[in-house]
């Protein structure tokens, strides 16, 4: 089931993926304050519940992942609509690059300066040879080629690096993908991660210089190429077999990659089976987000069908419109959170009543004043028919959102104030024909409940 029939809209988004990005971001910041503020489970039937819960966010790391196949889907969307529109798809390296950096880079460099200048008035900075070096690998988004650099400044800011090289490398997968197709192209992009493999290692026996693997685009590019091949199944430009969008085969897939990570320690490093283990374990995890990004598109049109979003998706959906912010922020609520969490209690009501909220708040702030400035397109104005905010209120309370209780309405009327700012700036696509037909009517009566999400990465 493609959604070029049913769809056609080109500044709508998809509220899966933004529920998908929200619910996953929210993951991380648990996963970071509970590997900081670890603490044994108390002894008496509460530690059963909690060990669960330990278990589940020491797993969440996985959905980086889930972004990395995101954002290959929605980088590859303004290809994929021109192509399922017959028209012939060209994507400009210089226009491409400028949407990019206005995008993503300032709200990275104001964050970086926060992380350095709150470094320096806590502990001190020394500015040293290494610091200079570090700081530069930092604003060249260059540091995950270096050990030393990558996890330095910031933990998470590996991931935003991999982002913009494999940014760069689309345009050579596009080469590859319009002049041998996606078998070949797919295959090319798992060998990078055997080529990256064995270049490090020879790095390693040569110089002694430790050349990052898990840090290096390289190893995750074929991932990313499966979001781009999800996007044009998606709009019917291929067709994809029925077990692409299986959530067996996605949890069969997770659960898999999950198993070998946590076997892998085991096993002696130079082994074969380690070393075979070590190579399939990110792509097993990246193929089991993509089968979890197909289910979810074919799911969402039928959210779209009968006007209605299922609960998940209304409460996260919002979250993901920040979840730049929240990615970029919340190592600074972590960082400061023993000024207000309570030392007495279980550091996990801390990160849920405390730190969370704390990061949903501080990244909200963030992403109205340092990263929303940075998504207007000027001169640019929208060819659908502009909503009122009550207009949308009044019809997603009439049509009937899961529940109708306080946080229904507070989550409605975040999102709506987060899209009415936003809506002109958060797809950097070119502008298309707008939607017709009565699904795409129903859709903008449904506030844009499918969506394109490509500059928001």
């Amino acid at each position: 089931m493609s959604i070029s029939s049913s769809v056609s809209s080109n500044s709508i988004r998809f509220r899966g993926l933004d529920a998908w990005r929200g619910f996953s971001a929210l993951l991380i910041v648990l996963y970071h304050f509970t590997d900081q503020h670890k603490q044994p489970p108390p002894d008496n039937l509460l530690q059963y519940p909690i060990r669960l819960v330990q278990f589940g966010i020491s797993q969440s790391y996985i959905t980086v992942f889930l972004f990395f196949v995101i954002s290959g889907f929605c980088i590859h969307m303004q290809w994929a609509r021109a192509r399922a529109a017959g028209d012939e798809p060209h994507i400009r390296f210089g226009p491409f690059w400028k949407r990019r950096i206005r995008r993503l880079y300032p709200p990275y460099v104001i964050v970086l300066a926060l992380y350095l200048g709150l470094t320096a008035w806590t502990t001190g900075l020394e500015v040293t040879r290494f610091v200079v070096y570090d700081v530069a690998m930092h604003l060249l988004m260059l540091h995950n080629f270096d050990a030393h650099t990558a996890y330095s400044i910031n933990g998470i800011f590996w991931t935003l690096a991999i982002e913009e090289q494999l940014y760069l490398a689309y345009f050579l997968l596009l080469f590859m993908r319009v002049r041998w197709g996606w078998t070949i192209t797919l295959s090319i992009c798992l060998l990078a991660r055997v080529g990256w493999m064995i270049l490090s290692h020879v790095v390693w026996l040569k110089t002694g210089f430790g050349l990052p693997v898990p840090e290096a685009a390289a190893s995750h590019w074929f991932t990313w190429a499966l979001g781009a091949l999800a996007v044009e199944a998606m709009y019917g430009v291929i067709k994809l077999p029925n077990w692409s969008r299986d959530l067996r085969v996605a949890g069969l897939l997770i659960t898999a990659a999950s198993v070998i990570s946590a076997y892998l320690p085991t096993l002696h490093k130079d082994s074969l089976l380690h070393e075979l283990g070590w190579f399939f374990i990110h792509p097993f995890w990246g193929l089991g987000f993509f089968v979890l990004i197909n289910w979810m598109v074919v799911a969402e049109l039928g959210w779209m069908s009968r006007a209605k979003l299922p609960s998940f998706v209304a409460i996260f959906a919002p979250v993901g419109l920040i979840s730049y912010s929240i990615y970029l922020t919340h190592e600074l609520m972590i960082m400061q959170s023993w000024r207000w969490s309570n030392p007495a209690a279980q550091y996990l009501v801390n990160g849920f009543m405390v730190v969370l909220p704390a990061t949903l708040v501080f990244a909200w702030a963030y992403f109205w004043f340092f990263e929303k400035p940075f998504m207007v397109r000027r001169g640019v104005a929208s060819k659908a028919p502009a909503i009122s905010r009550t207009t949308v209120l009044l019809k997603l309370f009439k049509e009937g959102l899961p529940s109708r209780a306080f946080l229904t309405t507070l989550r409605t009327r975040l999102f709506v104030r987060l899209r009415s700012g936003s809506n002109a700036s958060e797809s950097h696509a070119d502008q298309a024909a707008a939607a017709v037909g009565p699904t795409s009517r129903l859709a903008n009566t449904y506030a844009d409940s499918i969506a394109v999400a490509d500059g928001q990465n």
